[in-house]
């Protein structure tokens, strides 16, 4: 089980210091924060992280009432580890229902990624959840392995492969932190952005073997439908829909223990085949 000093070293991460604020001339006056970045991943930072701390930085001043219910980013450069980054967050609209900001991170002057997000207050209406698969044990039926930084998972892998090689998932685990953590959701939602792209090597189903060599995220988008805690299991279930082209699109979809949709998640990655290496 991870040290509780590793949910700390996090939660201090995904605690932003303010900088100069910022003007973007059209009359919208944003502001800008810093994070400073770990060198858990080695010398670039894993996507996840870049992301969580994005959502951190825009969820600091959410607009009254509302909550983050979609983000979608780019990444556009390797972010460097230990080296801190720059989020600059402005409002584009706010209006009856929805709020709308735009953010841009930045390393060493250069950008490294965009992001734009949407907030609303909750509304009546229709519920309904597409059943998952029920093919696979809960968490409790198995071995329990350290993740990334406070994480701990438990993974299920792919299902079996069909007849001409496609499965239905491509990657499958239960996921938590297991310590008690506060009644904040931006933080929740900023520690559940950083799982959306703990995704292992799903997004290229052909090389479920490998590890992530190759696989270089180009765009993640990210949907909050309920609120859910990162402090408890939450099940992860991948399916590659396509490679083509040089690159691969994956969904996912995070659900409770209830089975019911907390996250959906769609990301496009670059591919360099296998053979084509080094």
């Amino acid at each position: 089980m991870p040290a509780p000093d590793a949910l700390a070293e996090m939660l201090r991460l995904l605690t932003l210091r303010p900088g100069a604020g910022l003007d973007s001339g059209d009359g919208r006056v944003g502001e800008t924060v810093i994070g400073d970045t770990p060198d858990w991943f080695g010398e670039v930072l894993f996507g996840g992280f870049v992301v969580a701390q994005a959502v951190a930085a825009v969820t600091r001043d959410a607009p009254e009432g509302r909550r983050l219910h979609s983000l979608h980013a780019y990444f556009l450069r390797p972010v460097i580890a230990r080296t801190e980054v720059v989020y600059r967050i402005r409002p584009i609209r706010d209006g009856r229902a929805f709020s709308s900001r735009h953010l841009e991170a930045t390393q060493g002057g250069k950008p490294v990624l965009e992001m734009s997000c949407s907030f609303t207050s909750e509304g009546n209406g229709y519920v309904y959840d597409l059943p998952g698969a029920a093919d696979g044990p809960g968490p409790d039926g198995v071995a329990q392995e350290d993740g990334p930084g406070p994480w701990v998972a438990r993974y299920l892998g792919p299902t079996a492969a069909r007849a001409d090689g496609t499965r239905e998932s491509t990657h499958r685990m239960w996921f938590r932190i297991p310590h008690a953590l506060p009644e904040d959701e931006p933080l929740h939602q900023a520690l559940l952005a950083f799982a959306s792209d703990w995704t292992g090597v799903g997004g290229r189903p052909l090389d479920l073997e490998g590890d992530t060599t190759g696989m270089t995220s180009l765009d993640h988008a990210v949907w909050f439908h309920r609120p859910g805690r990162a402090d408890e299991w939450l099940y992860y279930d991948v399916q590659s829909l396509v490679n083509a082209g040089g690159r691969g699109l994956l969904r996912g979809v995070m659900r409770d223990r209830a089975g019911r949709v907390v996250i959906s998640v769609a990301q496009e990655m670059r591919l360099v085949p296998v053979e084509s290496r080094g």
